[in-house]
């Protein structure tokens, strides 16, 4: 049997035409008994779940750090980039941290970037002209976003 190659469809033999299979994956279920299931009218709300009772009192809820974005286009060749700043003067964030958060920044709006650290702070610098999709990410992260975000 020849290929038209204006036809790139590979032949299908017939149902039944070819060899039968030696055996059957889902055979060695059927001698299983699994238990039986039932299902309630009273079942389709969720049960709650009662909280484990702690022995230490909670702590106060942490106010998100602030972070100031800062759309930059100076000094980089004519290119706009986004700089996120206040990473370790407001958010107290380790340098590992803030390069996790880089790369996620970076993988998230597929694009180049870099952590930058300047006087004393370190920034994160983001190719690119998109600060409304970087102060997204940084919400979903739990900062709080202030500067340009539109």
């Amino acid at each position: 049997m020849t290929r038209d190659p204006k036809n790139p469809k590979v032949p299908v033999p017939a149902a039944g035409s070819g060899p039968a299979l030696k055996h059957s994956p889902f055979g060695a279920l059927s001698g299983l008994n699994a238990p039986p299931v039932v299902v309630s009218a009273s079942s389709s709300a969720p049960a709650k779940v009662e909280p484990k009772p702690t022995s230490k009192p909670a702590a106060p809820a942490k106010v998100p750090a602030r972070l100031v974005l800062r759309r930059e286009k100076k000094g980089r060749g004519g290119k706009t980039v986004v700089v996120v700043a206040g990473l370790r003067a407001q958010a107290h964030l380790p340098e590992s941290e803030i390069a996790a958060l880089a790369q996620h920044l970076k993988q998230q709006l597929g694009c180049g970037g870099a952590v930058e650290r300047v006087s004393g702070d370190t920034e994160i610098v983001v190719q690119g002209d998109q600060p409304a999709r970087v102060a997204e990410l940084l919400t979903e992260r739990g900062f709080r976003v202030a500067g340009v975000t539109a």
